[in-house]
C-alpha cells in the first residue's frame, strides 16, 4: 500500500521537468511497480532467456565447428534451435506482461487507486489488458520496422509519431487502431522535443542495462580473449569451454531481466509526455478544474 506525497501526472511539463519527474515518480513508486514485475514478468523472462542464451550458445559452437565437423556442427545447430524458438516466445509473453503491468499501475495511479492496489491486482489488471497493448505494440513495430527497411532516418519519425501508443491506450482505452492515431494527433507540432525526450531516455536505460550487466559483459569478453589467445598459442582450432552454454544461457536470462525491470524509466516518462502534451493541446485538466469550480 502506497502511503507517500500523490504525485501529480496530469501536468503540463518541459523537457526539464519531464526528465526531472520521471525519476521523482520512480523513487517514490518503484517498490509496487518492480514488486509486480518481480512476480510474474521476471520468472517468465528467466525462462526464456535462459533459453534463448543456450541456442546462441550452440549457434556460436556451430560457427567454429562448422569447417572441422560440418555433421556435428548441423545437428548442434539443429538441437540449438528447439530451444530458441519457445524462449523467444515466453520473452515476447513476458514483455507484454511488463509493458502492461507497468502502464495498468500509471493508469490506477492516475485514477487514485494505486493507494490500495496490491501486486496482484496489478497483476489481473495487466493480464486483462495484454491484448489491446499487444495489439499497439505490434502495430506500431512495423510501422518502425517498415521505415528501417527504406533507410534509418523513415524509421526514426514513426518511433517518434507513436511513442505514445501505450500511454494513450493506458489513459484513454483507445485500442490498438485508436492509439496509432491519438498518438500521433499529441505528437503532431511537437515532433523534435518527443524524438529528443526519447532519445535522451532511451541512452539513460541503455546506460542503466549496461551498468547492472556489467560483470557479465566482462566475463563474455575475458572467455572470448582466453579462447582466441589458447587457439593462437596451441595452433589449434578456436575451441569455447565446455560451460560457455551455461554462462550464456545465464547472462542471457540476467540481461533480458535487467531491461524489463528498468523498462518503467522509459514507461514512465511517455506518460509524463503523455499528459503534458494533453495539457498542451486540449486543457483537459484545466477544464476538470473549472468543473470543480463551478460544483461548489
Amino acid at each position: 500500500m502506497h502511503t507517500g506525497e500523490p504525485f501529480q501526472l496530469r501536468k503540463a511539463r518541459d523537457f526539464g521537468q519531464i526528465f526531472s519527474d520521471t525519476f521523482a515518480f520512480l523513487r517514490q513508486e518503484w517498490r509496487p511497480l518492480l514488486r509486480a514485475i518481480a512476480l510474474i514478468g521476471l520468472p517468465v523472462g528467466l525462462i526464456g532467456g535462459f533459453l534463448s542464451g543456450d541456442a546462441l550458445a550452440g549457434v556460436q559452437h556451430f560457427q567454429i565447428r562448422a569447417e572441422s565437423d560440418p555433421e556435428g556442427a548441423l545437428a548442434l545447430l539443429g538441437s540449438s534451435m528447439i530451444g530458441l524458438v519457445p524462449g523467444m516466445l515466453l520473452l515476447m509473453a513476458a514483455w507484454a506482461l511488463v509493458v502492461a503491468m507497468a502502464h495498468e499501475y500509471l493508469r490506477a495511479y492516475h485514477l487514485g487507486e494505486h493507494q490500495v492496489l496490491s501486486s496482484g491486482d496489478i497483476i489481473k489488471r495487466g493480464l486483462a489488458q495484454i491484448g489491446p497493448y499487444l495489439g499497439a505494440s505490434p502495430l506500431s513495430g512495423l510501422l518502425v520496422l517498415l521505415g528501417l527497411i527504406l533507410c534509418v532516418l523513415p524509421a526514426i519519425y514513426p518511433a517518434t509519431v507513436l511513442s505514445l501508443v501505450l500511454a494513450a491506450h493506458a489513459i484513454e482505452r483507445t485500442g490498438g487502431a485508436g492509439s496509432l492515431s491519438r498518438s500521433n494527433q499529441l505528437v503532431s507540432g511537437d515532433f523534435w522535443p518527443t524524438l529528443g525526450l526519447a532519445i535522451v531516455m532511451v541512452i539513460i536505460k541503455s546506460i542503466i542495462d549496461q551498468v547492472l550487466v556489467l560483470p557479465f559483459t566482462i566475463a563474455g569478453l575475458v572467455i572470448g580473449v582466453n579462447a582466441g589467445l589458447e587457439s593462437a598459442t596451441g595452433g589449434g582450432p578456436l575451441e569455447l569451454p565446455a560451460w560457455i552454454s551455461a554462462f550464456n544461457a545465464v547472462s542471457t536470462a540476467v540481461q533480458w531481466c535487467v531491461q524489463m525491470l528498468t523498462y518503467p524509466v522509459i514507461a514512465v516518462a511517455y506518460m509524463l509526455k503523455y499528459f503534458s502534451r494533453v495539457e498542451e493541446t486540449e486543457g483537459i485538466g484545466l477544464k476538470e478544474k473549472i468543473a470543480g469550480f463551478d460544483q461548489v
